[in-house]
């Protein structure tokens, strides 16, 4: 059953093995045509730090929790995280090795190492990344598991994992639960393989030892012992509604069991953190990008009529209103088009009530098009980060309309500023559908943490100069 898992897991660690590999191998290249005075030859010596990287990451846990019998995978932050504690570890075990053991550093270059160190952190997600993205395609190393209940989580998680490359897993079929209708999941391929009392007895036909369960918790309680007799793990979703997850740790009362969730938000610290590094990364992101400021407006003038800049009025932290700063990118009579469109056009007024975008605006300049796809015009919201009504990582501002979509989950999404990038944006921007938009922002207020902003910044900027997914 675990086959297709340990193909992933060997797949993951060749993934690690490579980018460690080219890493090593470009930095010690490019140094020498640099710098010279040294054999690149030399550096031979350090192929250990490939099978190392691998072993190390292992014990991390790494590869699905087991090499023998892979689950679910770390979540993608919590992923990024140890990967830059293992190539920490390990580089500075390099250096650590040759003055102690060697006494010496003479004919390598303390440069190379940190630089491979530094590449191999930031670089070793991306390698994995485009390995998954592989087998999904090929549908190599998928690992099978079987859904417990169709409602409305069940329909979720299918939806998810169907399209899903980074998690790895492949639903065989589906059971339904108490009340819900059958084969309500066919539209989507996933077949029906009968009632809940079914589970056991056709993922051991099918020889499937992962469940994932979203069914009611009364029932899940009932069926548990049944469970427990042949599944080796089992993943319980009983509800779509979020909750902090990100740091949440198993703890026990005299046996009792429970979950430890962590409310990062509430910790000052952090917050002080985050409101320091909000304002000094987009002070240096503003003087880097002064000559785009001169540019850009000069451009905006020479194509079209009109201002430079566009205003918006959204919601900040608490409902507060502000002015959100933008490149212009459409022409200057925007509103009163936007008007005309959706009175003569009943799909474009649809698409505009459900998403608040059009995919392919009219009213978009041809410069706006490109300022769009790079992200550029968005440079101005820098001044709102810097006047503390925005942050630089964060739920996407939304305008007062946009309020109803979010219906209980508006005032935890309100409790923190805006942000210029974040979770929806590095999760196909664009290209994501509201209800998920909402998701995935209540996510990220729940869940936030230093490490989360990190990834999603490592993300937004592999975004940007992919120009992956956005209009």
């Amino acid at each position: 059953m675990f086959t297709q898992g340990r193909i992933r897991v060997v797949a993951l660690g060749l993934a690690d093995a490579l980018c460690i590999a080219i890493v090593w191998t470009s930095v010690v290249l490019a140094y020498w045509r640099v710098a010279g005075g040294y054999t690149p030859g030399l550096y031979l010596d350090f192929w250990p730090v490939a099978p190392t990287f691998v072993i190390l990451n292992a014990t991390l846990g790494l590869y699905h929790g087991s090499w023998m019998y892979p689950a679910a995978p770390l979540p993608p932050v919590e992923e990024m995280r140890r990967l830059m504690l293992s190539s920490l570890i390990l580089h500075l075990a390099v250096v650590t090795v040759l003055v102690m053991l060697f006494q010496t550093m003479q004919g390598y270059s303390r440069m190379v190492v940190a630089i491979s160190g530094i590449l191999t952190a930031v670089l070793a997600q991306s390698v994995r990344n485009w390995v998954r993205r592989m087998l999904f395609r090929l549908q190599v190393g998928q690992i099978p598991v079987v859904l417990a209940g169709a409602g409305d989580v069940g329909r979720r998680v299918a939806t998810i994992l169907k399209n899903d490359a980074y998690t790895g897993f492949r639903v065989v079929g589906y059971f339904n639960g108490a009340g819900e209708v059958r084969a309500c999941l066919d539209v989507d391929g996933i077949p029906c393989l009968g009632s809940l009392q079914d589970i056991v007895p056709e993922a051991e036909r099918r020889d499937v030892k992962i469940l994932l369960a979203c069914q009611d918790e009364r029932l899940f309680r009932c069926q548990m012992k049944e469970f427990s007799a042949w599944f080796t793990y089992i993943e319980f979703l009983p509800t779509a509604n979020a909750f902090p997850v990100f740091g949440a740790r198993a703890v026990t009362f005299d046996g009792l069991g429970g979950l430890e969730m962590v409310n990062q938000a509430r910790k000052r610290v952090l917050r002080f953190q985050k409101w320091v590094l909000d304002r000094v990364l987009a002070l240096i992101a503003f003087v880097f990008a002064i000559p785009l400021f001169i540019v850009i407006p000069l451009l905006i003038k020479l194509t079209s009529r009109g201002p430079v800049f566009y205003r918006q009025e959204r919601l900040g932290r608490h409902g507060k209103h502000f002015l959100m700063w933008k490149f212009r990118s459409m022409h200057a009579d925007a509103d009163e088009r936007l008007r005309q469109l959706i009175a003569d056009d009943p799909k474009l007024a649809d698409e505009w009530a459900n998403n608040f975008k059009l995919a392919d605006d009219p009213r978009v300049t041809l410069l706006g098009r490109f300022l769009r796809r790079t992200s550029l015009d968005e440079l101005p919201q820098l001044f709102n980060v810097l006047s503390g009504e925005m942050a630089l990582i964060g739920p996407r501002p939304i305008v007062e309309d946009e309020v109803q979509y979010y219906g209980t989950s508006y005032e935890t999404f309100a409790s923190v500023r805006p942000g210029v990038t974040g979770l929806w944006q590095v999760s196909g921007r664009s290209d994501t559908d509201y209800d998920r938009r909402v998701a995935l922002d209540t996510y990220y207020v729940l869940n936030w943490s230093p490490w989360m902003d990190i990834w999603i910044l490592i993300r937004t900027v592999l975004a940007v100069l992919l120009m992956r997914g956005a209009r």
